[in-house]
């Protein structure tokens, strides 16, 4: 028996294994599948980073999560993007912006 956990208006009833993999696959693909923070190729191994960290209480939604690899995704662990993100050595002012563009939308 099919099980319906989610209605898309172009495809209809979708499970909701193929919803999930439909959300992470639009945001890696706005992401250029290219870690937000580092820029290294993801390829189809990216994974997804709450910008403002889910364990202080905040969203899984498409304007919090960032594309992301699986090294900046651990050494960033819980901490906030701007304070970590500032300390690395690929941080850039433009890359910064392009994840507070992201944040606005």
């Amino acid at each position: 028996m099919l099980r319906v956990d989610y209605i898309d208006e172009k495809h209809g009833f979708v499970r909701k294994r193929d919803a999930k993999a439909r959300f992470r696959e639009q945001i890696l693909k706005g992401w250029g599948y290219r870690c937000a923070y580092c820029q290294e190729d993801l390829g189809e191994s990216g994974t997804l980073d709450h910008i403002r960290p889910k364990s202080k209480g905040e969203e899984t939604v498409l304007s919090n999560l960032v594309a992301c690899c699986l090294a900046c995704i651990v050494r960033k662990s819980s901490r906030g993007r701007a304070e970590w993100f500032r300390e690395q050595d690929f941080w850039e002012p433009h890359l910064e912006d392009a994840i507070k563009w992201w944040l606005s939308q």
